[in-house]
């Protein structure tokens, strides 16, 4: 009978003090109700056949503030490529009488994907080829990758390295194949416009031969202006002539790139003199060899984003203070208790192959 007394005595202080804990009561911050006393729910929706996003997804769920979330929702979502995991914490608000959700914070997993550590190409035409990102830190040991002011955690167990050197050479060729690329496409389209509109001109002087003629002036002065554009400076020639330039020996050193190049030296590639490397950026390709090819099943890399509301350091967790505060805060608070958490990460990392 007392131990029956003890239990009932201790159930109801508990729901006094988890109410007092979770009162229904909105907190405000400036023009944004939250609602941090509704229980939150996990929603998964990573394909079955994920495999490698499944596993991950099972270690973070392992973690209370993803598997019993509190005035936020946990989404996760992925596809079909075993390539991409994203892990959103989602707040409750409050708008017009309504309970919605506003985007928090999120946690993306890339696996077996070098190009995510590497951020943007170093140009659109040239897709396979980037500056080096800033390593800046280290994370449960692995390095933290600083690019285009986001954080990249790259969490990889092999002997290969993930980029590759690109020579001055490689650059300039890939430079100059995209160039000729892009002016052979342009010329079949003047080809083509021409075509059109000698096309109208011939149908308008079937019906009105002043027109036509006005037409015809214009038709001239277009073509006039097409021959001005190709006599303009030509970019392949550029590149050909700084190629021409290199002596062998520098054809195969390390391409370094700097925006002040074309300034200071005349290079509209941005490259820079061996001199001068020491402010440029030097310019590398991803290893591709370095993973496995076995990637549905076995993770080889693992490069880890994250993403705050906090505007001081959104992309950054390794310099966000917990700020033990409701409103996005919350959300924030959360997901850096995950990034701290050595168990969880411990658990992920043994994933890794």
């Amino acid at each position: 009978m007392r131990k029956c007394l003890f239990s009932l005595l201790f159930a109801v202080s508990s729901i006094a003090v988890s109410s007092q804990q979770y009162s229904r009561k909105t907190i405000t911050v400036g023009e944004d109700t939250f609602l941090p006393y509704i229980k939150g729910k996990v929603v998964n929706r990573i394909p079955k056949n994920s495999i490698i996003p499944q596993k991950i997804f099972s270690i973070l769920h392992s973690h209370a503030n993803v598997n019993t979330p509190q005035g936020y929702e946990v989404e996760a979502y992925s596809d079909e490529t075993n390539r991409r995991l994203e892990v959103y914490f989602r707040p409750y608000l409050l708008e017009e009488g309504e309970v919605v959700l506003k985007p928090g914070g999120c946690i993306c997993f890339h696996f077996n994907d070098i190009a995510a550590i590497l951020g943007q190409p170093l140009q659109s035409g040239i897709s396979g080829i980037y500056t080096l990102p800033l390593k800046t830190g280290d994370f449960m040991g692995f390095p933290i990758y600083e690019n285009e002011r986001c954080e990249t955690t790259a969490i990889y167990k092999g002997d290969e390295p993930l980029f590759l050197p690109v020579s001055q050479e490689e650059y300039l060729m890939a430079l100059i194949k995209a160039e000729e690329n892009k002016n052979n496409s342009a010329t079949v389209s003047a080809k083509d416009n021409l075509k059109e509109i000698e096309k109208a001109y011939m149908e308008l002087l079937k019906t009105d031969k002043t027109a036509a003629e006005e037409f015809r002036k214009e038709m001239e002065s277009h073509k006039k202006e097409l021959a001005q554009n190709n006599t303009t400076e030509d970019l392949t020639a550029s590149y050909k002539k700084e190629l021409s330039a290199l002596p062998p020996a520098g054809r195969k050193k390390q391409a370094y790139y700097a925006l002040y190049s074309m300034e200071k030296y005349g290079n509209l590639s941005g490259l820079v003199p061996d001199s001068d490397t020491g402010n440029a950026h030097p310019l590398v390709k991803p290893n591709y060899k370095a993973i496995s090819q076995n990637t549905n099943i076995n993770i080889r890399l693992m490069a880890v984003k994250w993403k705050l509301d906090n505007n001081a350091h959104s992309c950054s967790p390794s310099y966000y203070q917990a700020q033990d505060k409701l409103g996005y805060a919350l959300t924030d608070d959360k997901i850096s208790e995950l990034y701290h958490s050595r168990a969880i990460w411990q658990k992920i990392i043994e994933c890794i192959k």
